[in-house]
């Protein structure tokens, strides 16, 4: 008999999610943990069968008996393949026509090629029903030997399909298919910075600076703009528009388009600043096992065979291969590089190895990849007055695994630069060798030409693993100029005759050495870096040494660095020795560290303690302080002392600094962030880099961003997040921690692939309601049904009776009437009548009523 019966509602302590879980019986393996989401098969028709005597009650199970139940329409879903995510789209369900009750995704050709089937491998007759639109078949009559799962709680589509079906991709790889150009939006990034001085007998320095990078995105162009103001009490204000351009990615040549004021990268020739067009190629469009070079691995295996790539010991990449030869041609770069050992292991467990020579430098590219770069314009630099027209275009080429070729010119008025050059991979280590030839007209002197030879060479020794780098320049006559020192002399012997100054400081030869030394472990590593050069029109020679040495006992970090340099003005020799030794104050995470410095040079002994570490929830808090004491040979000791700190606020980050010594004291603050303005209103966030995403979640102020330290929404739901990868599989993770009882996220993880610079939108969906813990029972005291459904007066779904009589309902009234269902018959339901109380002393429990249900 079905009634109305009195409802006690009251409050209890804070109750955790795995504790409310096993109450209301969300872990256990039921129908209702189906109708929660668990994944069933896509293109399953077959019906399922339940035996009830299993159950301790009457449940009406015949919604699950053709698996999980899954709403007709569109859905915006991830997908998988082979376990792998491959990206985000709307997929359209329908109601199969063999059985209404099996709601399947339908299929059409771009969704296959997210999934990276290989569309000629499919029966012609596929393809031409994929090309007259959507086929909502299942997706083995549409490519054989594939298989679908849905699940309904991830809201995730996996397909399982077989290698020999599915186009050929590097590691890493996400379609171009996904690539998201971003919403409309524009962007500002500050960086402000204040400082003030006072010392004894002068007058007081104060200074202010202010660097500005604004920005405007419709799809796929980016405006940019890149600006700095600066001010002090001598010099009053200035401000310098330093670029401003505009940019577009083209996608078909894995390129980039920019237009306005931008610099060169630096390729084959010295970085050049232009106001012009450029077309250049974007490695970032490439996976990750395609950029910088490695080699290419072939061979031949007899069987279905397993091959392993190991380099100085450590494996690198395995993989299964079929009988027949094959390609390696995606390892990811290595540093700089190290012999690889490729081992071959057959079905019947017979072995073979070879070897495969690897070592790398810049110049080197993998075999059949080629970069190039263009650009026209007129040569800017806001230090000098010309600005010729400027052209300049490069090109690289991967020939072999053995040989890479570049090439160059520079073209403009009174100069011009050709380069060429070749980068091998050889069995004694990576050479690359260059010839530049320049030539320059100059109105106030003789023309000038020459040129210049660049060797590069890097090696890791084996056996003793030290990794050795060596660069050399030779600019064999005086007469050699790059582009930057052409122009720019130029320029100043049109306004002084008298250019001898500049002149005598061209170099003549110049060579840096880099060697590093890692020991085995617990004795640490060391590493020397040596600079050299000297000049055409004057004697003696500029050199820097550089010895580092560091280790770790246990927790105590320590190092010892020498320098040497001599001084070409002073023409004599400097040594400094310094020893640095860190020790944490504690063994939490966020214990402060203790590091102590000591420094010994010419005339001078110093040694400094500070102390700092960071704080907080998500550590957004920093500080440092510390204390000096110097002993100078001729000027006698003083002390110094200071601190700083900073704060990731929510909205931006800001810090501050204090110090004082003898004869001088200082105090200075920081402020930093960014600002996104889009059709959904302005965010503030406290950093913003090139690339990013807005994320909107309704009524989910507050919870934090997961993967970003200090991140967390504003109290609309709203945050940016910074630094995402362009042309990558980014996840953006929000954690439900905090968030308000009454405020569910259906989903708390999205996976995004921007283009660079765009601003990506990722909205998360929220349910609001007012949460309610019940404990269900009949008017002879049982447990209500396990598995029953409850229902609001408009008929809407609220939740479910789980273990012992419990279940979490979400309503949205706070008050009314509910019904409970547990089967067909007249004496399978009864209904109740609730109030809430107008709030909680807690937003994150639980209201919870005792319910007696007739």
């Amino acid at each position: 008999m079905k009634g109305i019966c009195r409802v006690s509602v009251h409050h209890g302590g804070y109750l955790s999610f795995i504790h409310l879980a096993s109450r209301v019986g969300v872990s256990c393996l039921t129908p209702l943990v189906l109708a929660l989401g668990l994944p069933v098969h896509a293109e399953d028709a077959a019906e399922v069968e339940f035996n009830e005597e299993f159950l301790r009650s009457a449940v009406d199970i015949s919604q699950f008996s053709h698996g999980n139940p899954v709403a007709a329409g569109s859905h915006r879903i991830n997908l998988y393949l082979n376990e792998r995510w491959v990206g985000r789209k709307d997929v359209n369900f329908t109601p199969a026509p063999e059985n209404p009750n099996i709601v399947r995704p339908c299929y059409d050709l771009e969704l296959l090629q997210i999934f990276n089937i290989a569309l000629d491998k499919l029966d012609k007759d596929v393809i031409g029903k994929l090309q007259a639109g959507e086929q909502c078949s299942a997706l083995e009559e549409l490519v054989p030997g594939a298989k679908a799962t849905f699940d309904n709680g991830e809201q995730r589509l996996d397909v399982v399909a077989p290698q020999i079906i599915l186009q050929r991709q590097a590691r890493g790889y996400v379609s171009p298919a996904l690539w998201d150009n971003g919403i409309t939006a524009g962007t500002l990034q500050y960086d402000y910075n204040a400082y003030h001085s006072e010392q004894t007998g002068t007058p007081a320095q104060t200074s202010q600076y202010l660097s500005l990078r604004g920005g405007f995105n419709w799809d796929a162009w980016r405006l940019r703009y890149r600006s700095s103001a600066d001010w002090d009490n001598n010099s009053g204000f200035s401000y310098h528009s330093n670029e401003t351009y505009l940019e577009r990615s083209i996608v078909p040549w894995r390129s980039k388009l920019v237009l306005g004021q931008s610099t060169t990268d630096g390729q084959v020739f010295n970085s050049l600043g232009f106001l012009g067009v450029q077309l250049s190629s974007d490695d970032r469009m490439y996976t990750d096992s395609q950029r910088g070079f490695a080699p290419v691995i072939q061979g031949t295996a007899n069987t279905n065979a397993r091959v392993r790539v190991s380099q100085r010991g450590n494996q690198i990449y395995e993989t299964t291969v079929s009988p027949g030869a094959f390609v390696i041609d995606d390892l990811y770069p290595t540093g700089s590089g190290g012999d690889l050992l490729v081992t071959i292991r057959e079905a019947d467990g017979s072995e073979r190895s070879f070897t495969v020579t690897y070592a790398t430098i810049a110049e080197l590219l993998r075999p059949g990849v080629t970069r190039f770069s263009l650009m026209a314009g007129k040569y800017r630099n806001s230090g000098i007055n010309d600005q010729p027209v400027i052209t300049m275009a490069t090109l690289r080429h991967g020939i072999s695994n053995l040989i890479t070729g570049y090439t160059g010119v520079i073209g403009a008025e009174n100069y011009a630069a050709v380069s060429a050059g070749l980068a091998l991979n050889t069995d004694y280590g990576a050479i690359s060798l260059d010839i530049t030839q320049s030539q320059a007209k100059f109105d106030n002197m003789d023309n000038q030409q020459g040129q210049s030879v660049r060797f590069t060479y890097a090696k890791i020794l084996p056996v003793i693993n030290t990794n050795v780098s060596l660069a050399s320049y030779s600019y064999s006559s005086s007469g050699y100029f790059e582009a930057d020192e052409a122009i720019a002399l130029r320029d100043y012997s049109n306004r002084n005759s008298d250019w001898d100054i500049y002149n005598n400081l061209k170099r003549r030869n110049r060579l840096q050495v880099n060697a590093t030394q890692q020991f085995a472990e617990g004795f640490g590593a060391l590493s020397l870096n040596m600079n050299t050069q000297n000049y055409w029109n004057r004697g003696g020679t500029d050199t820097e040494y550089q010895f580092s040495y560091n280790n770790f006992y246990q927790r105590v970090n320590y190092g010892i660095n020498f320098e040497r340099v001599r001084n070409l003005q002073t023409d004599r020799w400097d040594n400094r020795v310094m020893l640095t030794v860190s020790i944490p104050l504690g063994s939490s995470r966020n214990s402060p560290h203790l590091t102590t410095s000591y420094t010994q040079d010419r005339d001078r002994q110093a040694l400094q303690n500070s102390v700092g570490g960071s704080f907080g929830e998500a550590y957004q808090y920093s500080y440092n302080t510390f204390i000096n004491a110097e002993h100078y040979q001729d000027n006698g000791a003083n002390t110094s002392g200071g601190l700083s700190g900073s704060w990731s606020a929510p909205y931006a980050t800001v810090g501050g600094s204090y110090s004082k010594g003898d004869g001088y004291s200082q105090y200075g603050a920081n402020m930093s962030g960014g600002i996104v303005a889009y059709s959904g209103g302005v965010v503030l966030t406290p950093m913003l880099g090139e690339t990013s995403a807005i994320v909107e979640a309704d009524n989910a102020k507050g919870i934090r961003v997961t993967n970003y330290s200090g991140l967390q929404l504003d109290s609309r739901g709203r945050t940016v997040v910074p630094y995402l990868s362009p042309f990558r599989q980014n996840s953006v993770e929000l954690d439900p921690k905090g968030l308000s009882s009454d405020v569910e996220l259906k989903y708390t993880t999205q996976y995004i692939a921007p283009t660079a610079g765009a601003v990506t939108l990722l909205r998360y969906e929220t349910e609001t309601g007012y949460s309610l813990l019940t404990n269900a029972r009949d008017a002879k005291g049982n447990p209500l049904p396990f598995g029953a459904t409850v229902t609001d007066e408009k008929n809407n779904n609220v939740g479910y009776i789980a273990q012992s009589g419990q279940g979490f309902l979400r309503v949205k009234s706070d008050k009314g009437r509910l019904d409970v269902k547990w089967g067909e018959g007249a004496d399978e339901n009864c209904q109740f009548n609730y109030q809430l109380p107008q709030s909680t002393s807690d937003s994150t429990d639980y209201r919870r009523a005792d319910v007696v249900c007739n």
